[in-house]
């Protein structure tokens, strides 16, 4: 989904997510993807999953957050060298939205997402090993 865009997978993993996500869930808030990765990679991962999130659950998705054009990579970066991408808010997020993302590492890119907007409930997809 993230490096090959292939969307078809962001089904089979909106459905694991779904048991995840808090009982007052009133909204999906994907976090998005910089904006020249979204253009090299053609696809937005956290996007696909909170719309795939919002078929399977009816709930609606905000597109609320904004991206930076571009930010470092942190695939294969060390706790100490990531640097936290910025978002701006686009529009507002009703109580009990929930940040959708497809990969937690470190937690920077959700804490980052979560000080501008005020969200305390995150989701994501993370697959671990080969």
């Amino acid at each position: 989904l993230k490096y090959q865009g292939i969307e078809a997978a962001g089904k089979v993993l909106a459905r694991a997510m779904v048991p995840l996500l808090p009982a007052r869930t009133a909204a999906l808030v994907p976090l998005p993807r910089a904006m020249l990765r979204r253009v090299r990679y053609g696809t937005d991962p956290a996007l696909v999953l909170a719309k795939r999130l919002g078929t399977e659950t009816g709930l609606p998705v905000v597109r609320a957050l904004v991206p930076q054009l571009w930010w470092p990579a942190h695939a294969g970066s060390s706790r100490n060298r990531r640097q936290p991408p910025r978002f701006r808010i686009a529009r507002s997020i009703p109580d009990g939205g929930v940040l959708v993302d497809d990969v937690l590492t470190t937690g920077a890119t959700i804490a980052a997402a979560a000080a501008v907007t005020g969200v305390r409930h995150a989701v994501t997809a993370t697959r671990a090993g080969e």
